[in-house]
């Protein structure tokens, strides 16, 4: 592994999501540019640790791809919290449910694309027996003001061709159907 020597990082555009950036190496002939941004989280909720379980899905408009996909629920870490943390508000803020720190696993971290992202995906794992009767006493959602979001319950087998839409959540899939 190759480990660089960073000597200047210079802000390009700054938006609320990421932000732009060119950096500079020692022993570089070339400045990359690159994105720094928050750390993201997903949590894979479902009701049992059978091969098709319940799960709760989000419908969610996607800018970036400018149509809604199929994902679990997931967001931002922001930056005075801990993932474990943020993946608590996520999952109470899209889907109105309260979970508790002791009842999520961390299944896997791991850098998006390092080839222009700083940042960590954490996914994690919500098992509830109970999962059903949380879901039909759900809270309100509190969703941020760029978010469109549907939260609704599903076999995992009957939402897992959508989810390749999702990326992210696609492989969070993946890694939900093993246990």
């Amino acid at each position: 592994m190759r480990f660089l020597n960073k000597i200047d990082e210079k802000e390009l555009v700054n938006t609320p999501v990421f932000t732009v950036v060119e950096k500079e190496f020692e022993n570089v002939n070339f400045k990359p540019v690159g994105l720094n941004c928050k750390d993201w989280v997903m949590i894979i909720a479902k009701d049992s640790t059978e091969e098709d379980p319940v799960c709760i899905f989000i419908k969610q408009t996607r800018w970036g791809v400018e149509h809604s996909t199929i994902e679990f629920p997931c967001g931002t870490v922001d930056f005075n919290e801990t993932p474990v943390e943020a993946a608590i508000r996520e999952f109470r803020e899209e889907t109105g449910i309260e979970i508790s720190s002791n009842s999520l696993e961390l299944i896997q971290s791991f850098n998006p694309n390092p080839a222009y992202f700083n940042n960590k995906m954490h996914i994690f794992k919500y098992v509830d027996k109970g999962l059903i009767k949380k879901f039909l006493e759900k809270k309100k959602q509190k969703l941020d003001k760029t978010e469109d979001c549907e939260v609704f319950i599903s076999r995992l087998s009957s939402q897992y061709s959508l989810l390749k839409n999702g990326g992210m959540s696609f492989i969070g899939a993946l890694l939900a159907t093993g246990d």
